[in-house]
């Protein structure tokens, strides 16, 4: 039932025809790119916005130049409406340098963060926890600014939408989350997958107003945007938003909608939102047909202009290919840091002996420190007199930084990895705590659809500098609290990857994955954390060490010579590196000597020690506690292949975890893990066979 919605405004004259304006940009932009794909003029799919206009013209006329928006895949409307020029564009769909996102994001990814326009995603409601991280950062900054997220009624039965608007809801951050109920999900109607009538009856659960308007009405969707932005602004929290609408074609350019039933069709057609308004100004005097019909003229003008500027423009030249995987500094960073305070207690060139658990925590307080807008996210992480995360790593820092940036989380773990995201957009440097591993698979479409790419398919407008703190290692805990899953995230362009295993390169690469300016997932070995007194020693090496007490950091992509040897290389990482280097003592028993190499980061790999290792050994052992397929063993295995072969005397070896999850009972896992005496006799192969 269409009707529970605010109460009009009244716009000025000006403002109801700068209504009808947007609207017709809208739909003259999108008329003409669905006869250009028709033509076979354009590259990719189209997924069109025709019959929605009223939807984003009501809402962003009601929202300031700074405020921002997340979007979907049927983006183009939004876009145009927050003031993304049609040249811009029009380039970004014939996927040419001149488009908004430099070509490499198309349809489904348009954007201009300078405008507050963040590139859309594709992802169905991967944007609602988003933009509650961005009304997360927006609440902090204290400048009145707010989000609004724009999502089908599809989107409603995803986790991310629960798990963002109730962010959003207990925080009270300003967002608007809009959602435009076309009735279709692709093909499947709204009705045959929920029970409840209406999108907004589902905002009661968060404790927020839900709001049903008209969607075709844009001056019902306007009025109701405007208290809802009013609202969030204020100070008072999240608006859920329904408009109900419809589209006039299919679900994208291949799909001629023929589920959709004729006489439904029409009658919506019956109702578009342009002729409605059209309508209403000319009968109220407000607008003569004349001057209405020389806004379409001047619309369509700038539509044709802008494909031909489009159709000129050059296509991205080939070092575009590799360019924006990772944050260059190519464009203006949104905010700079801000300073919080100067910890001036520890003494330069002084050390003293730190856990592994202690280093990182002193990282975090320090670079907490250097700069206000670090902040930590996580469950159990900031509860008074409570955990410190899972593992005591953040203990104190509540206490000493307030538990607005050391903020505790519901269990939602896709939800706070998208809420350090936006924040992140927006200039804050957001910490993730995982209270284990395992669960980062909770939150992979956020970190791998989101954070790893929006540098690239932006054209690198965007950096997302976050840190996921996650703890690894089998330690009796079973086969979902013992995972060591870094190859998964190797193989994604755009993020990086770092498996200390020191407290001195614990807490100099933590320090230096907060000031990275790209996603970094950062693993620790629950066995080296020295938090429960646990000791694997190996000569001069322990994972409780001397650490500086002045500034260093130690940077990411460069590894470690634990051991040095003539006759065999060994790779490992993390508690496998201790591993080694045990094996390694008993190698040198038997005269070889061998080379223990720490990788501490795993992208970017430090190839080159590697290489300049095996140059000298000619024998090359490959250590890790992931699997044995596709683990990154294999990497550094063809890495080998490829590049060092005619240094090689035998076939390179790997010694990794067995290909089956990780057994609870402490006899299997034994037989699971790798240990001194499997790489020991590897090794002892591999030299002398």
């Amino acid at each position: 039932m269409i009707g529970r919605s605010a109460p009009p405004t009244h716009p000025t004259d000006a403002e109801l025809i700068g209504l009808y304006e947007t609207m017709a940009r809208i739909r003259r932009f999108e008329e003409k790119v669905y006869d250009l794909f028709l033509q076979g003029g354009m590259p990719g799919t189209i997924h069109l916005y025709i019959g929605q206009e009223a939807v984003a013209a009501g809402v962003c006329a009601a929202l300031r130049p700074d405020d921002f928006l997340t979007s979907t895949h049927r983006a183009h409307g939004h876009a145009i409406a927050k003031g993304v020029p049609l040249d811009a564009l029009m380039a970004e769909l014939f996927g040419k340098a001149a488009g908004c996102c430099r070509g490499k994001g198309g349809s489904m990814h348009v954007g201009d963060v300078r405008i507050g326009a963040v590139p859309s995603l594709a992802v169905v409601g991967a944007g609602i926890p988003i933009a509650a991280g961005l009304g997360l950062a927006f609440k902090r900054r204290g400048l009145g600014q707010i989000a609004v997220c724009f999502f089908g009624e599809g989107a409603a039965n995803e986790g991310t939408f629960h798990e963002g608007i109730n962010l959003a809801a207990i925080w009270d951050l300003p967002v608007v989350f809009i959602c435009e109920n076309n009735l279709y999900g692709a093909s499947t109607r709204v009705d045959k997958v929920m029970r409840v009538a209406d999108v907004a009856d589902r905002a009661g659960a968060y404790g927020i107003p839900g709001v049903v308007v008209d969607g075709n009405d844009v001056v019902a969707v306007n009025a109701a945007a405007a208290e809802a932005v009013a609202r969030a602004r204020a100070g008072a929290g999240p608006t859920l938003l329904e408009c109900k609408t419809y589209r006039h074609g299919g679900h994208s350019r291949s799909d001629p909608g023929h589920y959709r039933a004729a006489e439904e069709v029409a009658g919506w057609k019956a109702r578009d939102p342009i002729a409605t308004h059209r309508a209403r100004l000319t009968e109220r005097g407000l607008a003569a047909p004349a001057a209405l019909a020389a806004i379409d003229e001047r619309v369509q003008a700038a539509v044709d202009e802008a494909v031909e500027l489009a159709r000129a423009a050059p296509a991205p030249d080939a070092g575009e290919l590799l360019r924006d995987v990772y944050w260059e500094g190519t464009a203006a960073a949104p905010t700079p840091p801000r300073p919080a305070r100067r910890d001036g207690r520890r003494r330069a060139g002084a050390t003293r002996k730190l856990t592994v658990v202690e280093a990182l925590r002193e990282a975090m307080r320090e670079e907490m420190a250097r700069d206000g807008e670090v902040i930590i996210l996580g469950e159990d992480v900031g509860v008074e007199k409570g955990f410190g995360g899972a593992f005591t790593v953040t203990l104190g820092l509540a206490e000493e930084f307030g538990h607005e940036r050391v903020i505790d989380t519901p269990i939602s773990e896709a939800g706070y990895a998208g809420l350090a995201i936006g924040a992140a957009l927006v200039g804050f440097r957001p910490i993730v705590d995982l209270q284990y591993a395992d669960f980062v698979f909770c939150m992979m479409d956020q970190l791998v659809n989101e954070a790893a790419k929006l540098c690239y398919m932006s054209g690198g407008q965007v950096r997302v500098p976050i840190v996921v703190r996650a703890p690894v290692g089998a330690t009796t805990r079973g086969a979902q609290h013992s995972q060591t899953p870094e190859a998964v995230f190797m193989h994604v362009p755009g993020l990086k990857v770092v498996a200390p295993s020191t407290a001195y390169d614990a807490k100099g690469l933590l320090k230096a994955a907060i000031r990275d300016d790209n996603p970094v997932i950062f693993l620790e070995h629950k066995l080296l954390y020295g938090s429960k007194g646990t000791r694997v020693e190996r000569g001069a090496l322990s994972p409780v060490g001397e650490v500086p007490c002045g500034e260093y950091t130690v940077p990411l992509g460069v590894a470690a010579v634990r051991r040095e040897g003539g006759d065999l290389t060994i790779v490992a990482t993390m508690l496998m590196v201790y591993r080694a280097l045990e094996a390694a003592e008993r190698l040198a028993a038997e005269g070889i000597e061998a080379e223990v190499i720490d990788l501490r980061s795993l992208a970017p790999l430090d190839a080159d020690a590697v290489l300049r290792s095996v140059e000298k050994t000619g024998h090359l052992l490959l250590v890790d506690e992931d699997h044995r397929i596709c683990g990154w063993t294999a990497e550094v295995a063809a890495l080998a292949a490829e590049r060092a072969l005619h240094h090689l005397r035998a076939p390179v070896v790997r010694v990794t975890a067995a290909d089956a999850p990780t057994p609870f009972a402490p006899s299997l896992e034994r037989l699971w893990l790798p240990d001194a005496e499997r790489i020991f006799a590897a090794a002892l192969e591999l030299v002398v066979r």
